[in-house]
């Protein structure tokens, strides 16, 4: 049904109703100490609000100033991604998400989208603009799995989740000119914003859901390993043998050793994957995965509303075989973004084989193995019951 189809409907009607009422507040709070440093844990606890206050999801955000010792020092692409070099969510003591290569996959969710059109500003008028408006100020969303799930009311909680922040070394994220030392940097002015919403009802409500017994969906990604790949190899076997309910995908990028681009993932001369699931050859695709089918599925699992969408926003394959590639294979059963429909994988003995075939390269790449899977927190009596992926 096209827009004005819809539109033209008896029971149309363009603004829905709601009972989300309630004074609005955005807060900004200091943390202490205030500064953090490369290699270091940044700890961000979720504030505990009043009694009537809900927390908005997709609000909390890190706010700081970032400071470089070195100013013929630069940092690489999408700084806001690249400081998270590892990313933990902790509930009540218990680790419900751990991914050691966070930058590396959130860095490429965001190049797959198609780039807009750059102006360019000769005369610099527009960035001293806003530089005078926000000067080094850089804001960071920070709520993961939190975000997902509508209002949420910390004061009735007996545990909220924490999340641990692990800042990467300056020579991982910076650049010098002439070879010249990269110096260091540091988060300063650290704040924390966030933005609620007051409502008795409201948190009564959100309350009652995390009294009777509540489920958090959320997709699990982990950095199983990574691996060098000999320049003149040319057939790779990679075993995955981790336990999972419901294993939603498995993706390889590729990068260089020594990277000065923190957005070019490398084609590495893939030709073709066979793929052996917990020892049942030809698993998936029953004639192997072939090279025309690689962006393909890419784009059903990182983009699954593209093929239905009038615009697509996934990348060309131009850019996604130049320095934007990635090797997916999507093992849901269905194409659309539910929690469940992934493979159950429970002999870790055999686990799932592939059998990469590859011609040789012109260097050694670095290939980072990435297992995302479904998983649920489950809450009652307001506190965390169990963890499940």
């Amino acid at each position: 049904m096209n827009t004005t189809e819809r539109e033209l409907q008896p029971g149309f009607r363009r603004s829905r109703m709601t009972t989300i009422r309630g004074p609005r507040t955005r807060s900004v709070v200091t943390f202490n100490p205030t500064t953090i440093s490369p290699g270091e844990e940044l700890y961000i606890n979720i504030p505990k609000l009043k009694s009537d206050s809900c927390l908005v999801p997709g609000s909390l955000a890190l706010l700081f100033d970032f400071k470089n010792s070195n100013t013929k020092s630069r940092f690489k692409n999408n700084l806001a991604k690249l400081l998270t070099k590892r990313l933990q969510i902790k509930v009540a003591g218990e680790t419900a998400y751990d991914c050691s290569g966070e930058s590396l996959y959130e860095i490429y969710k965001d190049l797959l989208l198609t780039l807009g059109v750059k102006v360019c500003d000769a005369g610099k008028v527009a960035d001293a603009l806003l530089h005078s408006v926000y000067g080094s100020k850089l804001r960071k969303p920070i709520d993961k799995i939190i975000e997902d799930h509508g209002l949420y009311t910390p004061f009735s909680m007996n545990n909220n989740p924490m999340y641990v922040l692990t800042l990467p070394q300056s020579d991982e994220i910076m650049t010098a000119q002439g070879g010249e030392a990269k110096g260091d940097y540091k988060l300063d002015n650290l704040e924390l914003e966030y933005e609620t919403i007051d409502n008795d009802n409201l948190a009564s409500e959100v309350s009652r859901l995390y009294s009777t017994g509540r489920s958090l969906s959320y997709k699990h990604v982990t950095l199983m390993r990574t691996s060098n790949w000999d320049k003149d190899s040319t057939i790779i076997n990679e075993n995955i043998n981790m336990p999972r309910k419901s294993m939603s995908a498995i993706f390889l990028l590729f990068t260089s050793k020594v990277r000065t681009d923190s957005e070019e993932y490398i084609y590495a001369n893939i030709d073709k994957v066979n793929m052996t699931i917990e020892g049942v050859p030809n698993a998936v695709f029953s004639q192997g995965l072939p090279k025309n089918r690689f962006f393909e599925e890419a784009k059903r699992f990182f983009c699954p509303m593209c093929e239905k969408s009038m615009a697509d926003e996934f990348m060309s394959i131009t850019k996604f075989f130049s320095n934007g590639f990635v090797l997916v294979v999507d093992l849901r059963s269905t194409q659309d973004d539910t929690t469940g429909g992934g493979k159950k994988i429970v002999n870790t003995q055999s686990g799932v084989l592939r059998e990469i075939k590859k011609r040789a390269t012109t260097a050694d790449v670095q290939c980072n193995i990435f297992i995302v899977s479904d998983a649920l927190l489950n809450f009652a009596n307001r506190d965390l019951s169990s963890i499940q992926y």
